[in-house]
């Protein structure tokens, strides 16, 4: 129980930084996010390879030139309790597809652009970092009202379960 306190105390506490970071971020580009805790999970992996702790804002983001883009950052973290393998492969795929979406006040969400990222090797390679996946960006209708939504599947490296889909949270809507 003790153990499981701490996992849930250290995915708060990387909620929490995200935050700040997300905070400082807003001030070079008008984005609006999910939740830090919203898109978070603890993920049991196999063997002695300590618990993936995942956590995936999902966003949209007005850029330069009248441009709007939908973004999904992959935050990862294994936590070493000095007995975990930190060296072995973790999951045989791992990818995510963020999307931009936008709507007519009262209609409903259409796909505008969308984008897969495979960040297999990135998340095999480090105990902890972070991917962010950008979808192309796409002139800015003011008429409309846009959000940025991702998806994670992913495959355990070992389990024999197969690929875990994971429908994240989409963003608040940016008008």
């Amino acid at each position: 129980m003790h153990k499981n306190l701490l996992r849930a105390s250290a995915v708060s506490a990387a909620a929490i930084a995200f935050c700040g970071v997300i905070s400082v971020s807003q001030a070079s580009a008008a984005q609006t996010c999910s939740t830090a805790g919203t898109n978070a999970r603890i993920q049991v992996m196999t063997g002695i390879i300590p618990e993936a702790q995942l956590s995936v804002p999902t966003c949209v983001e007005a850029v330069a030139d009248g441009k709007v883009r939908g973004k999904a950052t992959v935050n990862w973290g294994f936590v070493n309790d000095g007995q975990s393998d930190m060296t072995s492969k973790r999951f045989t795929s791992f990818k995510v597809t963020t999307r931009l979406e936008s709507r007519v006040p009262g209609g409903t969400d259409v796909v505008v652009n969308s984008k897969t990222c495979d960040i297999t090797a990135n998340i095999n390679a480090t105990p902890e970092s972070s991917f962010t996946c950008l979808t192309p960006a796409v002139t800015l209708d003011p008429s409309k009202q846009w959000s940025g939504d991702a998806t994670v599947v992913y495959d355990i490296e070992g389990d024999g379960k197969g690929p875990i889909t994971w429908q994240l949270t989409g963003s608040p809507l940016m008008s």
